[in-house]
């Protein structure tokens, strides 16, 4: 009872351990998944921040200076235009300003060096011209025009559509400093991400109590199973003895009384009766029918086996094997510690695995072997005989075998085959020492 109770609190353990590695697990990556959609919402947002501050210096900075002076090159219109911008770049909040007509055309840069050099738009940034929209996105400054931007680092490029004061299409594009933005994204993921761990570990806490209570069903649908497996095995051993009673009261005392009658009749006849040679042959056939009832009653019932004695039953069980003139190897483990159940499923295994080799295999050899771990024992019968095909095999020939996996399956083990024709059969059972 007590290894039962430490088998089902280590199941529970298992379980609750297992869900909270999961949840552990889950909680990691949610984490990182709501840090890494926070920082890309809030650099979203910051970016759409940066595309209307673009979109409104342009509309009321720049777009009232853009005349036709400015169009064709004058140098006062480009020195107005100065003025209103240069003011506002002092602080560092804006670090470039270019104006762009539909053909490419720089017609005003801060850096003067730009002015009437001709570029090639980008399609999404010619597809502004002639609206009021804006975009922003951080630059990777690669495009030709860009080799005066580069030594300023990490920018923000927005491009805003304007009329001049003719209302001729042009655009304005803006470099901003990429460090607020990111200044921004981080405070809005600073916000954001507690709020989806938050929600995260709530959850967790929530589904703990559920977690617990399937524990707890665990262990107490364990125990039942190990209650039911135990008055399986009693009921199995008492019907079995029930049967090997009766036949020793019955069918074996009659037969031996038989052998008795025989043996008297035969004293009695003359030695020259005709009779004599069919009472002899009638008594052998009788003693041989007892002897072998004698072994059904003792694979019916067999002795009341511990961890100590298992080897010296596993010695018995492989003696006709050893009389038909195969070689048996025995070697079983210190198994006193283990419980008389999965002792007794053990000597059930090695008793249905030698009959098989005896009846069926043609073996010259057999290897038993039980090993014991910390959690389990394991059996394993090899035999160097015929083997068979698993897929070609008559499954009604061989009931003992689909019976004895339907035990260790039930006891919670596992029962593996491994044969070919021609290359002998290994069987390897392992059960836990409290099944």
């Amino acid at each position: 009872m007590g290894a039962r109770r430490r088998l089902a609190g280590s199941e529970s353990r298992r379980t609750l351990a297992w869900f909270l590695a999961l949840s552990a697990l889950a909680l990691v990556g949610v984490a990182a998944g709501a840090a890494a959609w926070s920082v890309h919402v809030a650099q979203a947002q910051a970016i759409s921040t940066a595309a209307r501050s673009g979109r409104a210096f342009a509309a009321q900075v720049v777009a009232p200076l853009c005349t036709a002076g400015l169009r064709r090159g004058d140098p006062a219109a480009v020195v107005a235009l100065d003025q209103a911008v240069r003011p506002r770049m002092l602080d560092g909040s804006i670090l470039r300003v270019k104006v762009w007509t539909p053909e490419g055309t720089i017609v005003y840069s801060d850096a003067h060096a730009l002015i009437g050099s001709t570029f090639d738009l980008d399609a999404e940034h010619h597809d502004l011209l002639g609206g009021d929209h804006a975009e922003a996105e951080i630059t990777n400054l690669s495009r030709p025009e860009n080799h005066l931007e580069t030594p300023l680092g990490r920018l923000v490029e927005t491009y805003a559509a304007i009329q001049d004061v003719s209302g001729r299409p042009l655009l304005v594009e803006t470099y901003f400093p990429a460090d607020p933005v990111d200044a921004d994204a981080d405070a809005i993921a600073r916000k954001l991400t507690p709020l989806a761990l938050a929600a995260i570990v709530a959850l967790q806490l929530l589904q703990l109590p559920v977690a617990l209570a399937a524990a707890r069903r665990l262990d107490r649908a364990h125990g039942e199973r190990h209650r039911l497996l135990e008055h399986a095995v009693a009921a199995s051993e008492l019907e079995r003895r029930r049967i090997a009673r009766d036949l020793h009261d019955g069918v074996v005392q009659d037969l031996s009384g038989a052998v008795y009658l025989l043996e008297s009749i035969q004293r009695r006849l003359p030695t020259d009766s005709p009779l004599a040679p069919s009472i002899t042959k009638v008594t052998g056939l009788v003693q041989a029918d007892v002897q072998q009832l004698r072994q059904t009653m003792i694979n019916l019932a067999p002795p009341q086996l511990t961890g100590e004695s298992l080897e010296l039953g596993v010695a018995g069980l492989a003696g006709p094997l050893a009389e038909a003139g195969v070689t048996v190897e025995i070697s079983v483990d210190d198994t006193a510690d283990l419980p008389q159940l999965t002792v007794q499923l053990l000597y059930r295994a090695c008793r249905e695995l030698l009959h098989n080799v005896f009846k069926h295999a043609n073996a010259s050899k057999v290897t038993v072997t039980v090993t014991v771990a910390p959690t389990e024992a394991v059996l394993t019968v090899a035999d160097d005989g015929t083997g068979f095909d698993a897929d070609a095999v008559d499954r009604s020939q061989h009931m003992g075998l689909l019976l004895l996996t339907e035990a260790v399956t039930d006891a919670g083990g596992t029962l593996e085959v491994h044969q070919s024709p021609g290359a002998g059969t290994t069987v390897v059972i392992s059960v836990q020492k409290d099944p």
